[in-house]
């Protein structure tokens, strides 16, 4: 497996006690980190991709014998649901084959019929066939299961899953993430029934490592055999908790008291979402996926082996962790809402990944939870916190939002479903919205290129930031390397580079990659290079950096000012400092002023000559700044629902001929009013 590989978003399970979620394997050390949070951040241009990037990533084969895309709405994700069929067949001996097709002349339950005779699936195999069937023309899909696997993956149950987790999403981009879900829980489902004797696998399917660890729970104590044997295999697990029993699960004052009531759901199978024992964005996410009773078992088991239980509070945030805590142990984190403790499992798997051993780990540290999760080590900073809702429900603001033709409104949409519900396929269904009203957007393109290189799908994240381009070479260069792809990486390292030579972060992953491919005469001159400028005392390597103010200017969109005589419309005002941070004079050679948004992107020109220099000539100083404020906007009304700055600044040290240059930007948005 990779480095870094995942096993995808999985959340159907994470719903029941997270096992499945996101894996990050971390068996090589990691590639230079690009996630640091920086005042400033990198801006894209669209300009200046390195030679061969985007078409060498496009030329990923799209079809393989187990995957049939005919309706073209699995891409990207075509390479790994082809993996993980084959996985499916390596690890149970079960033929697993997705198919989309456009065929209106027949009902779904024909054409999954015709399929799967017509391709005799599972007629060789060891154990038997599963077929995976999307019709975007019918807006419908089936699963059609062949008859040996029948006492296991039951009409009943295949049609929920058709219904509920592959339909809502036929006629999209995101149908090969909601496939993915589907692959991962039938595993699972495979798995524990082949472990309660619902189904028989052959003697050397049970020698896996994971079979044997369902075999286990099965028979082990605590009545984990009988608890999961008593549960039908079609059972619905989340259907409503009746009124007379609702109080067993409900929330409390005290934070123990409300972990005594999740662990009594957990036990009871309770996957009711509509608990209030629950944070909103837990109970969206429980009612989008579904209920995993091994997996709500299995962290059931790894809570009670962790006890005692030691609870760290931090005003309305508490996370109920371990000193001792068993193999696997997840904490569980609690939200005080209306002076009640609620379970934020969003917030959980949101932030905790595993790696190849099992063992958990934290992500990302823009959690409000981080003081009581230091012992799953330090993390980056990633753009992933919970949006503010300002009182209003989470619910309301996803049902305001669902609007035709505002590009802000998609986007901040699937940034609710993602951030606040961590729920993917339905945040990708707006995300694709977003980029489909406005396809070269760079805001839209990064948010989604961003999100999903946190997911860890390269295969997703590649296309969208290569769109942009300059000023996230260490994005896509993070991706390729995820992807396995380091000549892919290298290509952006070197773009980055041309744009400043002395930047570190870039030298270190040339670095990286250059051991990695044994060129031990590359490795050591960058080695070199990294010695020479962290000794200089002028500190060169310190770049000349811009400061927004605000950091995210209000843009006003309806109304026009008088700026000097001139009408002045999609208007902000916001101020710029720029600071030179290293310990050497420099000049500022050219400030490159770019605009994009949903609309036509602009060129302003060369604004260096915007601040007024004391040195003369453009100079600034060791660790100068200057600063002015103006308000920016277009003599036309520009049909922009939001504008992106992009400033290229250049510059050089006084006496030396090397040029470096850095991108960034500052976004400008419209006020989103309150759900009315």
């Amino acid at each position: 497996m990779s480095l870094r590989t995942v096993l995808l978003l999985a959340l159907l399970g994470v719903v029941g006690a997270g096992a499945w979620h996101v894996q990050r394997v971390r068996n090589e050390p990691p590639a230079p980190a690009t996630a640091a949070r920086e005042q400033s951040r990198p801006a894209e241009t669209l300009v200046e991709t390195p030679e061969g990037a985007q078409q060498e990533h496009r030329q990923v084969p799209q079809e393989n014998s187990r995957v049939e895309d005919q309706a073209a709405v699995l891409a990207p994700f075509v390479p790994r649901l082809s993996r993980m069929a084959d996985d499916f067949y390596k690890d149970l001996g079960i033929d697993v084959r997705v198919v989309t097709i456009n065929d209106a002349e027949a009902s779904i339950e024909e054409q999954a019929n015709q399929i799967f005779e017509g391709k005799q699936i599972g007629r060789d195999s060891p154990v038997g066939g599963v077929l995976i069937v999307l019709n975007p023309r019918l807006a419908k899909a089936r699963i059609e299961v062949g008859y040996t696997l029948e006492g296991a993956l039951t009409d009943l149950h295949m049609g929920r899953l058709a219904r509920d987790q592959l339909a809502p999403y036929v006629s999209y981009g995101a149908a090969g993430m909601a496939v993915m879900d589907v692959l991962h829980y039938l595993k699972d489902h495979v798995y524990l029934s082949a472990a309660l004797g619902r189904l028989t696998l052959p003697d050397d399917f049970k020698t896996a490592k994971a079979y044997l660890e369902y075999e286990r729970y099965v028979s082990g104590g605590a009545g984990a055999g009988t608890k999961l044997s008593s549960v039908p295999i079609d059972a619905d697990l989340k259907v409503t908790v009746p009124p007379e029993l609702r109080a067993r699960y409900a929330p409390s004052k005290d934070p123990k008291e409300s972990v005594a009531a999740y662990l009594r759901a957990t036990g009871d199978f309770a996957g009711d979402p509509s608990l209030e024992l629950f944070t909103e964005g837990s109970r969206l996410m429980r009612k989008h996926y579904p209920f995993a009773p091994f997996e709500e078992l299995r962290r059931f088991e790894r809570i009670d082996s962790s006890k005692p239980l030691q609870y760290i509070v931090e005003g309305d945030y508490a996370v109920a962790t371990s000193e001792r805590p068993a193999h696997g142990f997840v904490p569980i984190l609690l939200h005080r809402e209306q002076g009640l403790w609620r379970i934020d499992l969003v917030e959980t798997w949101k932030n905790l990944f595993f790696d190849g051993e099992g063992k958990y780990f934290l992500r990302n540290a823009n959690t409000p939870y981080e003081f009581g999760l230091k012992q799953f080590g330090s993390a980056g900073y990633h753009e992933m916190h919970a949006l503010p809702l300002r009182d209003e429900t989470l619910e309301r603001w996803l049902e305001d939002l669902d609007r035709d033709d505002d590009v802000v409104a998609a986007l901040w949409r699937a940034e609710l479903w993602l951030r606040n519900g961590f729920v993917f396929p339905p945040a990708l269904l707006d995300y694709e919205k977003a980029r489909r009203l406005a396809p070269r957007d760079p805001w839209v393109l990064e948010v989604l290129g961003e999100r999903a290189r946190y997911l860890s799908l390269p295969e997703l994240a590649i296309p969208a930031l290569e769109s942009i381009g300059r000023g996230l070479e260490y994005s896509i260069a993070d991706a390729y390397n995820e992807a396995g792809d380091r000549q892919g990486a290298g290509r952006w390292i070197d773009a980055a580079l041309k744009e400043n030579p002395y930047e570190l972060r870039a030298l270190e992953w040339k670095k990286y990659l250059a051991e990695k491919a044994d060129n031990a005469a590359d490795a050591q001159r960058a080695q070199e290079t990294l010695a020479m400028l962290r000794n200089n005392p002028e500190r060169p390597h310190q770049p000349v950096v811009l400061f927004f103010h605000p950091d995210m200017p209000r843009f006003e969109p309806d109304t026009t000012i008088d700026v000097d005589g001139t009408k002045v419309f999609d208007h902000s005002k916001f101020g710029v400092t720029l600071q030179n941070t290293s310990g050497r004079t420099v000049e500022i050679e050219s400030v490159m002023l770019k605009s994009f948004g949903d609309s036509a992107a602009s060129g302003l020109g060369d604004i260096k000559g915007y601040w007024r220099y004391p040195q003369g000539n453009h100079r600034l100083g060791p660790g100068e700044y200057l600063y002015f404020e103006k308000q920016w906007g277009f003599t036309v009304d520009t049909g922009h629902h939001h504008v992106r700055y992009v400033f290229h600044t250049c510059w050089h040290g006084l006496g030396s001929s090397v040029r470096q240059c850095r991108t960034q930007w500052v976004d400008t948005m419209p006020h989103i009013p309150n759900p009315k």
